[in-house]
């Protein structure tokens, strides 16, 4: 990757004095080629070690260099490309979510426990877990149990051979998605 830079930038005279040198980062690709040569022969850790710092060294540079193209781009997309940069992909809203998937209440080892787990979804601010224990289409017998950015709970303190039904909303800059799925388990 230094090394396309290195040939991008050379003689682009929309990027007359590249800071670092240009020099500076071909010197630091022979010396992380070399490094890992001598990892490849040799697998020690002070070839480790050398070929760490080496990468290490090169990335410094390179993000340097990139600061350099970007504050001398003028926000054009042609010419960071000309240095053999990418450019990121705009940030777009992702709008209305989708329900959660996969709900699973998961009967624990242990008296009055359950574990409520259900797949991600991107985009996402934060969950709401819901729960009943009675009759699950009793829409006056949902309580919130909490709000998450994580996709599992464990709830404790429930009581022990009752049936307990879970639902996930998730909640996004668009608004709540609509209600997942339902999932039920016994608490031990």
């Amino acid at each position: 990757m230094g090394r396309t830079h290195v040939v991008k930038l050379t003689g682009n005279t929309d990027f007359p004095t590249p800071t670092p040198k240009l020099s500076d980062i071909t010197d630091a690709c022979d010396a992380l080629d070399a490094a890992g040569n001598a990892y490849d022969f040799n697998r020690g850790k002070l070839e480790k070690e050398a070929r760490d710092v080496s990468f290490e060294v090169l990335k410094s540079l390179i993000r340097e260099l990139g600061g350099y193209v970007q504050a001398n781009c003028k926000g054009q997309r042609e010419l960071i490309l000309s240095t053999g940069f990418d450019v990121r992909k705009p940030n777009e809203p992702v709008g209305q979510l989708p329900a959660a998937q996969n709900v699973r209440a998961l009967v624990q080892p242990y008296p009055g426990r359950l574990e409520v787990r259900w797949d991600g979804v991107r985009g996402r601010s934060m969950y709401q877990l819901w729960i009943t224990d009675g009759d699950p289409n009793d829409a006056s017998g949902w309580k919130l149990l909490l709000q998450s950015t994580k996709n599992r709970h464990v709830v404790d303190e429930l009581t022990s051979n009752t049936v307990y039904t879970f639902r996930v909303v998730v909640l996004g800059t668009a608004g709540a998605s609509p209600v997942s799925d339902i999932a039920a388990a016994k608490a031990a």
